[in-house]
């Protein structure tokens, strides 16, 4: 099996190699089976991600939802941690670490024992449920305290592989949602 950074290196390329109107297809098509699941309508707070470069795109997702829902987007607060703030319009945002945009929020409330969606963001994903990320540990180290929302990948189906290696400290999501499939784990 290869190692993760040989896996994030290639799946990057192949998300990359995606035409953006390819990208823009898959990722409405994508949006449209998170829309569909009962868990996605029950959910009153959801943490989305702000999609980077090639990532699915969640940006329509979280204008339309917004009206509707509690929606929070990560802000990175220290090294390798984030906490999930509210999203309060697209004005609202400023350039963050690794260029991506966050929510300004100035409060010290704390979002978290609120949620009841997860949305995660990855590179490469099995159908067992792990993934592998960045490799920075952000949502790794954000998940293992947060059992109760069901995490719920995005990804095209080219981001799906058989098996991915596995660390002890990897956190799987519970369903992955491709523009050609649902995988629930």
């Amino acid at each position: 099996m290869a190692n993760k950074r040989n896996i994030r290196i290639n799946n990057i390329n192949i998300r990359n190699s995606l035409s953006p109107a390819v990208r823009s297809e898959k990722s409405a098509k994508i949006a449209e089976q998170l829309e569909a699941l009962e868990i996605f309508k029950d959910a009153e707070h959801v943490l989305f991600y702000y999609a980077n470069e090639t990532e699915v795109n969640t940006l329509p997702l979280i204008e339309k939802w917004s009206k509707k829902k509690n929606i929070y987007l990560p802000k990175i607060v220290k090294k390798n941690e984030f906490r999930a703030l509210p999203f309060e319009g697209i004005k609202n945002f400023k350039k963050g670490a690794y260029n991506i945009p966050e929510p300004v929020y100035d409060g010290e409330d704390k979002f978290e024992d609120k949620l009841d969606l997860i949305i995660v963001p990855g590179v490469a994903f099995d159908t067992h449920g792990n993934r592998i990320g960045m490799g920075k540990g952000f949502y790794d180290r954000y998940l293992e305290h947060l059992h109760k929302a069901p995490k719920v990948a995005l990804a095209y189906q080219e981001q799906v592989l058989d098996q991915l290696p596995k660390d002890p400290y990897d956190e799987p999501v519970d369903i992955i949602i491709t523009d050609k499939n649902i995988y629930y784990i």
